[in-house]
């Protein structure tokens, strides 16, 4: 690529790289330290599972929390609290992007998909900008602020390309989250039409029991790709778990109180991950797209 600069350069009478020649190699240089980090094939099927289960969460928080367009059962009534248009929190003000980015991945709008990425993380700022102005107790609370600026950029660690990943992460995530949220286990009463709070989705909701749970299920997968040699899936799949680790950590520690199996969550996750990551870059890369 050099050479061939080098050359342009000279028949144009220059002697060093246009502006734009100059701004190309830098992104290359850039993109080429990321690879060493986390291979192209990697960050391609981690975003791909990223979007989609960020587009799970964002879905049915969006439905349960933020709007419930159901309205409250009948003959009850719910507390007041300051409302966001006609919405219970501003919740929406990310949940909308995220849906929205992951139908321009589905489209393969890789650009638009970043850009709704771009309106996510605005969308967060101004959620949590517009609780604390309000004093919402609805939230959206830190916890889920932070779980969701999380899976926005695992979402975007790379072009989101792959449909069926995006399509069966959605589906899994959407699917998970509607079940447990309806069940409300710790609560006892499972599918009663109740207020649910964005302090209820992490308490009797996506517990941290239930992150606990799928956390050693995802861990367990990851040894698995590993052993049949599916090093790129291996590591996707534990870059993509990292956002739900944080909702892990925090809720194990913050709403559990307990310490020793948050910091066990923080320091699992992120060891699997640079376990699964190492091993995915020591496979040569026409197996890892064989394998993937």
């Amino acid at each position: 690529m050099l050479g061939t600069l080098l050359d342009v350069a000279d028949g144009e009478g220059r002697s060093r790289p246009a502006p734009g020649e100059l701004a190309e190699l830098r992104w290359q240089g850039v993109r080429e330290r990321v690879n060493a980090v986390v291979p192209g094939d990697v960050r391609v099927l981690a975003a791909s599972i990223g979007t989609g289960a960020a587009a799970g969460f964002a879905l049915v928080y969006l439905l349960a929390v933020s709007w419930v367009p159901w309205g409250q059962p009948p003959g009850t009534a719910w507390p007041d609290m300051p409302g966001f248009g006609p919405f219970r929190n501003p919740g929406v003000l990310f949940a909308v992007p995220v849906l929205l980015g992951a139908l321009a991945a589905l489209g393969r709008q890789r650009m638009l998909a970043h850009l709704a990425g771009l309106l996510a993380v605005l969308g967060i700022v101004v959620a949590r900008v517009t609780v604390q102005a309000t004093e919402n107790w609805n939230g959206p609370g830190t916890t889920t602020l932070v779980t969701v600026a999380a899976l926005v950029v695992v979402a975007n660690v790379g072009a989101p390309r792959d449909r069926r990943a995006l399509g069966i992460a959605f589906g899994v995530v959407a699917g998970g989250l509607a079940l447990f949220v309806g069940l409300q286990l710790p609560t006892g009463h499972p599918f009663e039409s109740t207020l649910l709070t964005d302090g209820a989705w992490w308490g009797a909701g996506v517990t941290p029991a239930l992150l606990g749970v799928v956390g050693v299920l995802v861990l367990v997968a990851v040894v698995e790709l590993v052993r049949h040699r599916r090093p790129v899936l291996a590591a996707a799949l534990a870059v993509a778990w990292m956002p739900w680790a944080v909702a892990g950590t925090i809720t194990l520690r913050y709403f559990a109180a307990e310490d020793a199996a948050s910091a066990l969550m923080a320091v699992g996750s992120t060891a699997m991950a640079l376990v699964a990551l190492t091993v995915a870059r020591r496979v040569p890369q026409r197996f890892r797209r064989e394998r993937a």
